[in-house]
């Protein structure tokens, strides 16, 4: 992830809602930022440019993305629950300004909200105990054909795409 080219792909008005979020929150960004590169290192890792589709992959990045997030900040000796918070206020934004059909966005909260439970419930765990939980949850992910589906699935990540 290149953030210098992410940043620059944004328009005025996401640029401006990033830097008041940003501006908001300022004791969050660094270990948030720390989590995203954290993320994207181990799913390139693991996955290849997989991650990048709307497989099990990115399943997994979401919620390990947002479990990092959470995880980071309590370490920065954040609340739990504002960690937490801050969590879904930054992916959401993410999600609202990321170009994706209405399943793929509903998929990436889902699996967003999934992050967030593993890490309030496991708030102590290193990255790669986190990683390694989040792991197990992919060979019993589900695949997902309607936003009406994930009422079935809301303990499992879900993926729209074969990897």
């Amino acid at each position: 992830m290149n953030l210098n080219k992410a940043i620059s792909s944004l328009n005025f008005k996401q640029l401006s809602t990033l830097f008041w979020l940003c501006i908001s929150y300022p004791l969050y960004v660094i270990p948030s930022y720390t989590a995203t590169r954290k993320t994207v290192a181990i799913c390139n890792k693991e996955f290849g440019k997989k991650h990048h589709k709307n497989g099990k992959a990115n399943a997994f990045r979401h919620a390990l993305w947002n479990a990092l997030i959470i995880i980071k900040n309590i370490h920065w000796g954040r609340s739990p629950l504002r960690a937490a918070a801050w969590a879904k206020k930054v992916t959401d934004w993410h999600e609202d300004f990321s170009p994706n059909v209405p399943l793929a966005k509903a998929m990436d909260l889902h699996n967003n909200r999934i992050g967030r439970d593993y890490a309030q419930h496991h708030p102590k765990v290193s990255t790669s105990q986190m990683t390694k939980l989040i792991m197990v949850l992919i060979p019993l992910s589900r695949k997902l054909n309607t936003i009406h589906e994930l009422d079935h699935f809301l303990d499992h990540l879900v993926y729209i795409e074969d990897d």
